[in-house]
């Protein structure tokens, strides 16, 4: 997590994060580019880390930079209970 907390703040102090529209964000990274949409309440990120973790640095730039911060809670929330439960299942299947 202090990984993606740093990337974050890195994206945002080299201003990175470039606002399309009100819903809609440009994040530019080292190597990739990656769009960040906010529609129904919901985050999504066109990277692979957020495909396979359900977030990522960039939808928590995006989230200090528009100031969600309710939002952002409650979507971090939600994805640390959903990796929790993963890990579970995995557990138990091993056994």
């Amino acid at each position: 997590m202090q990984k993606m907390i740093n990337k974050a703040a890195w994206l945002l102090s080299e201003g990175r994060v470039v606002k399309i529209s009100p819903y809609m964000y440009y994040v530019i990274g080292r190597n990739s580019k990656h769009l960040v949409k906010y529609e129904n309440g919901k985050f999504s990120c066109t990277c692979k880390g957020f495909e396979s973790k359900g977030f990522c640095s960039h939808v928590l730039a995006v989230m200090t930079l528009s100031g969600l911060k309710e939002e952002a809670s409650s979507f971090f929330d939600e994805a640390v209970r959903q990796r929790v439960l993963r890990e579970l299942r995995s557990v138990s299947r091993g056994r």
